[in-house]
């Protein structure tokens, strides 16, 4: 039986000192996080920071308390001389990074664990390859297999070979998203049997025009200049509502709906989640109302009301790099990384952060803004929202300022939503747990949920919406 809120997790402590040995991290240094499922536990791998250059693995039974067991190439880039050495070929030197990024993990069909990764020669240029390699077991060395794609100069007319992540459809059609900034973001169809390139064909290929180029590179399906970090994830009958909510005029059609996520802006100052979404899954995505820049899920935000205020001692800041799972319990989740806490004036260490995700009325994806303590998405009564209070905070559309919590929100039992005893709009709870209110004029569409509210100290009711704008708001229930 599911509780009604998530009891006090005991999150870890946010270790801040690199120098603190790795056994003892917990979530500290996890940057570009991708989550697998696999008997009965589970595990992050994420890139490389603070020496621990060769992809790091967590592990954990509950997905709020995290283990550091170790990398997936111990010997490091020595291991990967076959990837590295036609990336040096292009640079037409060797590169400067001893890093790798972004991996993805998957239990292929030999019943071995497909590691995709990739290494990037230089920072800012897309001189990159994409590799798979496999292992007996998720947190065991991994071995190279082969190479994918390599990239190499004229970003921009050709992408970066780096973030790769895998997806599925129900046809049993495996393909792997990849690529970053101006290049956009690719799609290849992988073959499910072996886990390569269905189309076989090799960068060597291209290089003696056999094939052209952007064969070799894959189809477009996000044409923008500021997103990197891809990963798609297909949600099936998902719940769209039509009509006045307000006028009691809804209708409700069921679709099936492929989520594509990627991250945006500046990692270190501004980085924000986004989402597009299309019912195919090699197309579709930069259809209305997404198009090119796609909707916000999250960016910086807290839910401290004033920067030295001591209710919680972090901020979601440049929340990003994004996996999308769905547990075999049943929970969406969205597997981030954050960088916090604030330390002075040195930068802020990456951190991972897991956060529920559903959906709205309209069949959007929002995320809580809270970090996960057990919770499961579960009808919601309106008496629950009813007369209760709760702070908020709007994500403006300039992500480079953290957003602060703002106090005194009241959804009124004659539906008004007031601030501070001012009207600022209505609202309404529908359906198992949505909710739609307006704002100062603006219209958003939510979905309430259980939560652990770390500034409270207890469990309670938050909503994530999002806007006609395109923008999120976050409330958290207040007990004050």
């Amino acid at each position: 039986m599911t509780t009604a809120f998530p009891k006090d997790p005991c999150f870890d402590a946010m270790i801040a000192d690199p120098k603190t040995p790795p056994a003892r991290w917990g979530t500290f240094g996890a940057h570009d996080p991708s989550l697998l499922e696999a008997d009965g536990q589970y595990y992050v791998f994420s890139t490389g920071t603070f020496g621990e250059n060769a992809y790091q693995i967590r592990t954990s039974a509950d997905l709020i308390h995290w283990q550091y067991v170790g990398q997936a190439f111990p010997r490091g880039l020595e291991a990967l001389e076959d990837v590295t050495r036609p990336v040096f070929e292009r640079l037409g030197r060797k590169g400067n990074n001893r890093t790798l990024w972004a991996p993805d993990v998957v239990r292929g069909q030999d019943g071995k664990y497909w590691l995709y990764g990739c290494y990037s020669a230089v920072f800012g240029d897309n001189y990159s390859a994409i590799f798979l390699a496999r292992s007996d077991t998720p947190d065991g060395e991994y071995r190279l297999d082969q190479e994918l794609v390599l990239t190499g100069g004229d970003w921009g007319a050709t992408p970066n070979a780096i973030d790769p992540q895998v997806f599925y459809t129900p046809r049993g059609e495996m393909y792997m998203t990849y690529g970053s900034f101006f290049g956009g973001i690719r799609i290849l169809e992988l073959d499910p049997r072996t886990g390569r390139r269905k189309d076989g064909y090799t960068w060597e290929m291209v290089r003696k025009g056999r094939i052209r180029p952007e064969d070799y590179y894959g189809r477009t399906v996000v044409r923008s200049s500021n997103i990197e970090g891809s990963v798609v994830a297909l949600r099936r009958g998902v719940s769209v509502c039509a009509g006045d909510v307000f006028a009691d005029q809804t209708g409700e059609r069921r679709a099936d709906f492929y989520y594509l996520m990627g991250s945006a802006d500046s990692l270190a100052r501004d980085y924000n989640m986004r989402v597009w979404r299309s019912e195919s899954p090699a197309a579709g995505y930069n259809a209305p109302p997404y198009g090119e820049e796609g909707a916000r899920v999250s960016g910086s935000f807290s839910w401290r009301r004033w920067a030295e205020d001591p209710r919680i001692g972090f901020d979601f800041f440049a929340p990003g790099h994004n996996d999308l799972v769905h547990t075999k319990s049943g929970v969406d989740l969205l597997v981030y990384h954050c960088r916090t806490p604030f330390i002075g004036k040195k930068p802020r260490p990456h951190y991972l952060f897991l956060s529920m995700a559903a959906f709205n009325s309209k069949g959007d994806l929002v995320m809580s803004p809270n970090r996960y303590a057990g919770e499961s998405v579960r009808r919601v009564l309106r008496e629950e929202l009813s007369g209760k209070t709760f702070d908020y905070v709007r994500l403006p559309r300039d992500s480079r300022q953290c957003a602060y919590a703002s106090a005194g929100l009241r959804l009124e039992e004659d539906g008004t939503l007031r601030v501070c005893g001012a009207r600022r709009g209505e609202w309404k709870r529908y359906g198992e747990n949505f909710v739609c209110f307006t704002f100062d004029g603006e219209r958003y569409y939510g979905a309430a949920m259980p939560a652990w509210i770390e500034a409270e100290g207890r469990g309670g009711i938050t909503i994530s919406a999002r806007g006609e704008g395109g923008l999120p708001f976050f409330l958290n229930q207040s007990f004050a």
